[in-house]
């Protein structure tokens, strides 16, 4: 299969930078900004060829990015998530709001995030969804309102498994694991002859999200223009 190329726009200028750039020009337009007395940081959170960039308000919240990334990529049935910082886990279960499990994710990120730092994000305890998160820069900017996406990967080439020509726009959630179930719009009509759970149950729409074909993820309710698939 073709190696998947990712790349995505600046929300700055619009222009189109591969994954391993965006963060070097990124900064340049963030190091730009007028100072303020207030505090901004900048995230890169991938999971393999997806990303995003974000600038987070140093005043917001990790339960507010937590609702972020479930928004953009996520959330599916109102699972259990949790970050790691500093070999703390501050979870977050949304069947139990009150539930005490953890540190709690209204903590300032002001009193965390420090540049270089790592974390890690994990959606959903079963088919669990990994995310990697680095504060790549501090500024003295504010985020008006708590976080500002920047960048996101435009939707990668994923070609159908089965004609490997048109691109591919159904998963079956059972035959992906076997390499054989991205389809095309062409190719979903030979699957279904051979593959009885597709039309009981393992047709998913394929979406810009680390989240796809899992559990009953279906897409997002933030910048859903790019949640698509890639347009040859």
């Amino acid at each position: 299969m073709e190696k998947l190329i990712s790349e995505g726009n600046c929300v700055f200028c619009q222009e189109i930078f591969k994954q391993s750039g965006m963060s070097r020009h990124l900064a340049k337009h963030l190091s730009e900004l007028p100072a303020t007395k207030y505090q901004s940081f900048h995230l890169n959170i991938s999971a393999g060829e997806m990303f995003l960039h974000v600038q987070m308000d140093g005043s917001a919240t990790l339960g507010e990015l937590d609702d972020f990334l479930r928004a953009i990529w996520l959330e599916c049935c109102g699972h259990m998530s949790s970050f790691e910082v500093k070999g703390k886990r501050y979870d977050n279960d949304w069947d139990d709001m009150d539930a005490e499990i953890g540190e709690s994710q209204t903590k300032k990120v002001s009193l965390l995030f420090k540049k270089d730092m790592v974390l890690e994000y994990q959606y959903d305890f079963g088919s669990t969804t990994h995310l990697s998160m680095k504060v790549m820069g501090e500024y003295p900017t504010a985020t008006p309102k708590g976080i500002k996406l920047l960048s996101r990967n435009n939707p990668l080439k994923i070609l159908c498994h089965v004609c490997n020509e048109k691109p591919a726009a159904i998963i079956c959630s059972v035959c992906v694991y076997e390499g054989e179930g991205m389809l095309c719009k062409t190719c979903v009509t030979k699957h279904k002859k051979t593959c009885d759970d597709f039309a009981d149950y393992a047709a998913m729409k394929l979406v810009n999200s680390p989240r796809m074909g899992t559990c009953a993820y279906e897409g997002g309710t933030i910048d859903v223009a790019r949640d698509g698939v890639w347009k040859s």
